[in-house]
């Protein structure tokens, strides 16, 4: 069994020296397992095969197991609950103070207060938004309630809510005598909220044109993108009116290239039309623009600005345990393991920091853990029936010598 430690062990040190880079994980101490998320960097992006089979996530255990996903979107605050910070009953006016101004399209009360009838003003930093909104509770007359106002959508850091219970309405005179009827209303809570969707959040990786080279009416702008993947990209373009088509090639190497997609790209200050974004599901080392001129001037394309998601790296961290990142030996396979399945990546979660990258001497080694990495699956295999003849033969020679 002595043996068998030793072999893994020496496995994991011959893969580790395969990598010719390395980044330390940081995060707060922990005293439980807990689902660590750390965004990947530049220096990853530029260092890693296509699908990031070379990673491998090493702890004081050995090889650990992790996922990379994309965080999709960012949900942007939409709603807010406040309560009150002063409260006028004699005027019947309450305020409400949010930390940052906040974009307010809609108000729900929050009022404990039924069989009521009520009009509502509603003032935003001191301007009146809105005037004589109709609240009301019918609890006894048709169970119908509503509580709700609707605003043009305003930016306010304090909001001011006066209501008026106007006694005189056919509602109070036809239930005068019912003894829940208030003479102030009681109002818990006012959830402030807007309709502003869940947004992606996109990282900006600013690229200029490598070369430009215009021929038979077509330009060609190329791009060192350096393996740092993109959602989408913009081009910044010094003309203001102008629609093009054109094509989007990828290469590895700059020489051979193929077909990522076809687009129509314009801008015009004459009828406002603008399409400068470009869908582009992409990572590669080049990007070449092929833009259709026509007999137009070729445009001065001097940058491309690549538009990703961010992508985090997923593990489980254990207490007292140390991380490191390993990556850029592209001799490697990419492991599958089973903790994406485990856990969900939307859930709680604390996030890590890489450290500094470092540069590792792997030029003795190359040769000899490739052919481990490349074997592995036999040589493991090898090890499980090197440990099964070994028990074998320890279990012979104890029925051998019972039989004695």
């Amino acid at each position: 069994m002595r043996s068998l430690m030793l072999l893994v062990l020496c496995s994991m040190v011959l893969f580790a020296n395969t990598q010719p880079y390395k980044k330390a994980i940081v995060f707060e101490k922990i005293t439980k397992p807990t689902l660590v998320k750390v965004k990947l960097d530049n220096e990853i992006y530029q260092h890693t095969t296509y699908d990031y089979a070379d990673v491998r996530l090493m702890s004081n255990r050995g090889v650990d197991g992790y996922f990379i996903k994309p965080h999709q979107a960012q949900r942007i605050d939409n709603q807010q609950t406040l309560t009150s910070t002063s409260y006028d009953r004699e005027n019947a006016k309450l305020i409400y103070l949010f930390k940052e101004p906040f974009e307010i399209e809609t108000i729900t009360l929050n009022i404990e207060d039924r069989n009521f009838e009520s009009t509502v003003d509603v003032y935003a930093d001191g301007k009146l938004v809105r005037q004589n909104d109709k609240i009301f509770d019918y609890t006894q007359e048709t169970g119908n309630r509503n509580f709700t106002v609707n605003l043009p959508k305003v930016k306010a850091k304090e909001v001011s809510i006066v209501y008026h219970l106007d006694k005189t309405t056919s509602f109070y005179k036809k239930y005068k005598n019912v003894k829940e009827l208030s003479q102030y209303l009681t109002i818990k809570s006012v959830t402030f909220s807007n309709n502003n969707a869940i947004k992606p959040i996109f990282e900006i990786t600013t690229m200029v044109t490598a070369s430009i080279l215009t021929k038979e009416k077509q330009s060609q702008y190329l791009f060192r993108t350096q393996g740092i993947p993109s959602n989408r990209i913009e081009l910044d373009v010094v003309e203001k009116n102008f629609k093009r088509s054109g094509a989007i090639y990828a290469s590895e190497n700059g020489e051979t290239w193929h077909h990522l997609k076809s687009f129509f790209y314009s801008n015009s200050t004459l009828n406002q039309e603008h399409n400068e974004t470009i869908e582009l599901e992409n990572r590669s080392e080049y990007l070449k623009l092929v833009i259709d001129n026509q007999d137009n001037q070729a445009l001065n394309i001097r940058a491309i600005k690549l538009l990703t998601l961010p992508n985090y790296l997923y593990f489980i961290a254990n207490p007292n345990e140390t991380y490191m990142l390993y990556f850029g030996d592209k001799n490697l396979t990419k492991p599958t393991y089973e903790v994406e399945s485990l856990v969900d990546s939307e859930v709680s979660f604390i996030t890590g920091n890489f450290g500094n990258m470092e540069q590792l001497d792997v030029t003795q080694t190359v040769k000899k853990i490739s052919f481990f990495e490349e074997h592995k699956e036999m040589l493991f295999m090898l090890v499980i029936l090197l440990a099964l003849g070994t028990m074998a033969y320890i279990a012979f020679g104890l029925l051998k010598r019972t039989r004695v």
